[in-house]
């Protein structure tokens, strides 16, 4: 079992998925950036500012949520230190304006409430929608797609 003692630089609470800043403080995941997607593991202990917290980065963890046996589990975008199954971070995803995020493993759930943590690293995972910026609300007609050469694609001769 690989626990690992750090002060923490936010509120951890037990269960959430922490990584490490550059001066070896410990703070909630999320997703939307690399280097706060590289976790360290999940929190054994809650603690406030300053408090020191054990984190496991490498062995079973006792949950108390609840998990699907066998899923993998991945850092997800909100709240901080929250992880879920794939199709959960990526559908929420896609609900958001977000460019992407930065999809991690944190672990695979062996029963309902247990994790075995197994920790991976960081793979950009790009939203599946596109938005489309109109210049009047009041008019949604789309007549080209401006290209990022400056060529266009008119809309009725692409169908």
């Amino acid at each position: 079992m690989a626990i690992v003692s750090l002060r923490a630089g936010a509120t951890i609470s037990a269960g959430d998925s922490v990584w490490v800043s550059s001066v070896g403080l410990a703070y909630p995941s999320t997703a939307l950036f690399e280097d706060q997607a590289t976790i360290a593991g999940v929190a054994i202990d809650g603690g406030a500012v300053g408090d020191l917290i054990r984190i496991n980065n490498d062995a079973i963890y006792d949950s108390t949520a609840s998990y699907t046996p066998g899923e993998l589990l991945y850092v997800d975008v909100s709240p901080s230190g929250a992880y879920r199954n794939y199709v959960e971070v990526a559908s929420g995803l896609a609900l958001t304006s977000y460019a992407g995020l930065y999809i991690t493993e944190v672990g695979r759930a062996v029963t309902t409430n247990k994790i075995n943590v197994e920790v991976g690293r960081p793979t950009f995972l790009v939203n599946p929608t596109s938005i489309f910026l109109l210049e009047s609300s009041s008019d949604p007609l789309l007549d080209a797609i401006l290209q990022e050469d400056g060529t266009t694609i008119k809309t009725e001769s692409a169908l």
